[in-house]
């Protein structure tokens, strides 16, 4: 979900009529707005919010005794447990609903594994009648996995949360209209093909300094992303060491992983190719970057047990396919002349051409209307079609039957993303082909081509033809 729609259920949440005290969870990656949410919300209910660190047990008691009697305005507070201090805070609201915020609650697990159960117990019956109130505690985290494990299988805090959000950064339409308002399309994709929809990134990561025109573009990517001392050339590095569930365990694979994907590796086994390994040997790395949110695993609408893997944000697709790969050139050498000399070409192979598949099958989810997709977008994702001897990508593939074998599925259309490349018949007619090597059960399956420019006689065809749609960026970013 986004910002707006996570605030709208918080907002639910915290106005719950219950008269016990009640639990929310509530988080997603660094850098996207949770933490201003939950204090702006915190602040209107006239609750209380308190941020943990990475520090010891102690150190974290100590810290929130003086911000909670500081709060209350009876001075310090001293907390032993645990107990002492979550049933202290849940008290504040005890004669009306009020939020009660403990943000990077992550660090407390940390410090303590075993502050879930303590808050289990606050929650629970027994906990109900020694600390009554209407608290709506909202435990907020970015360490993906770690936040959703609290609530899985044996966890003690499963049955006890009545909310759970996950939210996400904002998509490529919310981003073009809250971080470059009234700015070309053209220059809003290829600013998202550097940042994504991540807050942080175009505030004050970058100090607040975002290109104020396509010209501009190369001046802004060489001096706020490409130079060393740019805050973002860091930035992909220390989110994976930020999280617990990632830093514990072989940095180096995981690192490998995001590098191999980057590049053009995006199954199991072309991953394990590049990195030389067996395909068992890099699973438990790579699932474990699926459930902290770096990767995102795509599921093939027309094929069975064929999955393809991509990175979960441009960010991480820049990060691994331009900057990693060539520090050695940005540390000794200007950023500007190494982006025009060889890193612009980079960016347009291995960075907008991914990302702007994404945005394709974003845009099938999430804004194709009736006209254009006569059904719901049931099953959206890359897949692969074998014809005159050889395999073809198909950068979109929707499909209905989801409950049914993938042989059986119905194709309702299959599309074509091409960033920075007029795209003209030639790429119809690859289209074409691919419809036909489907079969019959894509026989009227629309044709979908996405580009930021097409030719005058692929224009004209589709005019002529109800079964083709040509999406450029101002579809893209305002059609439907």
């Amino acid at each position: 979900m986004d910002a707006e729609q996570c605030r709208e259920h918080l907002e639910r949440f915290i106005g719950s009529p219950a008269t016990v005290n009640t639990l929310a969870l509530f988080y997603g990656r660094r850098r996207i707005g949770k933490s201003t949410l939950l204090a702006d919300l915190t602040a209107e209910r006239q609750g209380f919010y308190w941020e943990a660190t990475r520090a010891e047990s102690a150190v974290h008691l100590g810290r929130l005794g003086d911000a909670l009697g500081a709060h209350l305005k009876v001075g310090r507070l001293r907390f032993d447990t645990w107990e002492e201090a979550v049933g202290r805070m849940v008290q504040i609201a005890s004669d009306r609903a009020a939020p009660v915020v403990i943000d990077e609650f992550g660090y407390l697990l940390e410090a303590d594994p075993g502050i879930d159960s303590v808050v289990s117990t606050v929650l629970g019956p027994v906990g109900k009648r020694t600390y009554p109130g209407r608290a709506r505690l909202i435990l907020c985290g970015s360490a993906i996995a770690m936040m959703r494990s609290l609530t899985g299988g044996e966890a003690p805090l499963r049955g006890r949360s009545a909310l759970e959000l996950v939210m996400q950064p904002f998509d490529f339409r919310m981003a073009a209209r809250q971080l470059l308002p009234g700015a070309d399309w053209r220059l809003a994709a290829r600013v998202y093909a550097v940042i994504g929809g991540v807050i942080g990134y175009a505030t004050d990561m970058v100090d607040h300094d975002l290109p104020a025109t396509l010209a501009d573009f190369d001046r802004w990517i060489a001096a706020r992303v490409l130079s060393p001392a740019a805050t973002l050339h860091h930035e992909a590095t220390t989110l994976l060491a930020e999280d617990p569930t990632l830093s514990s365990a072989s940095p180096t694979m995981h690192h490998s992983i995001l590098g191999a994907i980057a590049n053009g590796a995006v199954t199991a086994g072309t991953i394990a190719n590049q990195l030389r390994r067996s395909v068992p040997s890099i699973d438990p790395a790579l699932k474990r970057l699926i459930a902290a949110g770096f990767v995102v695993r795509h599921t093939d609408p027309v094929r069975e047990q064929r999955p393809t893997y991509a990175l979960a944000d441009p960010f991480l697709q820049f990060h691994y396919a331009v900057l990693e790969p060539n520090r050695s050139f940005l540390r000794d050498r200007d950023p500007a002349a190494v982006w025009e000399r060889k890193l612009s070409a980079t960016f347009d192979s291995l960075v907008r051409g991914p990302v702007f598949e994404e945005q394709a099958r974003a845009w099938v989810r999430r804004y194709a209307d009736s006209p254009t997709l006569e059904v719901t977008a049931e099953l959206v994702g890359p897949s692969t079609v074998n014809f005159e001897g050889k395999d073809h990508q198909l950068d979109v593939v929707v499909a209905t039957g989801a409950g049914s074998p993938a042989s059986e599925r119905t194709v309702h259309a299959v599309g074509e993303a091409k960033a920075g490349e007029t795209v003209g018949t030639g790429h119809l007619r690859r289209l074409e082909k691919a419809r036909a090597a489907l079969g019959t059960r894509a026989a009227h399956a629309k044709l979908m081509l996405f580009g930021t420019g097409f030719t005058p006689e692929v224009e004209s065809e589709a005019e002529r033809r109800s079964d083709v749609e040509l999406i450029g960026l101002d579809r893209l970013y305002g059609g439907a």
